[in-house]
């Protein structure tokens, strides 16, 4: 495989699930301060906060509300980590990858991007939005349902499950380091088990963790839950461990595996029963830079330089 295409169906992969993990994020989000009591200070801007986004958001808005925030992050053209953008980027690299992909896999990413674009007046309106939501997610599930399904395991496999599993792990950190900051509120006390019910639900978590725990949802129970657990898809230890199985089916991963060990080392080292909210801010930005490196490892190896 051509390094160039490897790079494009990696890509792929990575703005597929950033688009539906977005349009998770923000319809559960949206449950969340419905469910929370009168008098929180649950706002729309901690999603900016969450994404590392404040100096772009400044900007390019001048406000903070529920419409700027839910343009910013879903259909604004101006950011290039808008779910908008994150299709537009997926379908031009489906399109230019269709002879290596399922026919069905480039309908369904084009008619992601068509209904994104035909719906980007609709984040003003909350029923609207989260139809338009909905059908995203469930546009995104189709999809990989369809590689998993029907795509040989070869390596155009191996880059969109590598691609896909970096992405999701990435983004449990980014959840996570939200649920810890916004219990730092002392006006949010009390409310532990309704923050981490609707991040857990955001990831498809709940259920599974409910299972693997069989008690109440607590704080260090979750965080230790979806970063170390070797069982769940969208735990960071199973995504990591996952991009280095799939990693030592291609040429030169000596370097990705490295990466990805390091991080499940990093992982065994922490505790979050034994750790404060600084703690926990503090290793999710230290797991996001090991992510970061694994990126890094990956274009070196397989992008930067052509694979046979």
């Amino acid at each position: 495989m051509l390094s160039r295409v490897a790079n494009r169906v990696y890509w792929l992969a990575r703005y597929m699930e950033r688009a539906e993990d977005m349009a998770k994020l923000a319809n559960v989000y949206a449950n969340l301060m419905l469910d929370m009591p009168k008098g929180t200070d649950i706002v729309w801007y901690n999603l900016i906060t969450i994404m590392d986004a404040e100096e772009s958001f400044a900007d390019l808005y001048e406000d903070r509300s529920e419409t700027s925030v839910m343009s910013y992050l879903i259909s604004d053209d101006r950011n290039p980590c808008s779910l908008f953008c994150s299709l537009a980027f997926a379908r031009e690299n489906a399109r230019t990858s269709r002879d290596i992909l399922p026919s069905e896999a480039w309908e369904v990413v084009n008619e992601l991007y068509l209904l994104a674009k035909k719906e980007k007046d609709c984040v003003a309106t909350r029923s609207k939005r989260y139809q338009f939501l909905t059908q995203i997610i469930k546009g995104g599930q189709r999809l990989e349902g369809m590689l998993v399904s029907g795509l040989s395991r070869n390596s155009t496999y191996n880059f969109l499950q590598i691609g896909r599993l970096l992405e999701r792990a990435d983004t449990t950190t980014r959840i996570l380091d939200a649920g810890s900051l916004l219990l730092r509120s002392s006006k949010l006390k009390g409310t532990e088990g309704i923050v981490w019910m609707n991040l857990l639900k955001a990831m498809n978590a709940y259920q599974m963790y409910r299972q693997s725990m069989r008690r109440k949802v607590a704080s260090a129970d979750v965080i230790d839950f979806l970063l170390k657990d070797a069982m769940f898809p969208r735990a960071v230890a199973y995504c990591t461990q996952s991009i280095a199985i799939l990693g030592e089916r291609l040429p030169n991963s000596a370097p990705v595996a490295e990466k990805a060990k390091a991080v499940n080392c990093l992982l065994e080292g922490f505790s979050a029963k034994q750790a404060d909210v600084k703690d926990i801010h503090d290793f999710m930005d230290r797991t996001q830079i090991a992510l970061y490196e694994i990126d890094a490892a990956i274009a070196d190896a397989w992008f930067n330089a052509a694979i046979g």
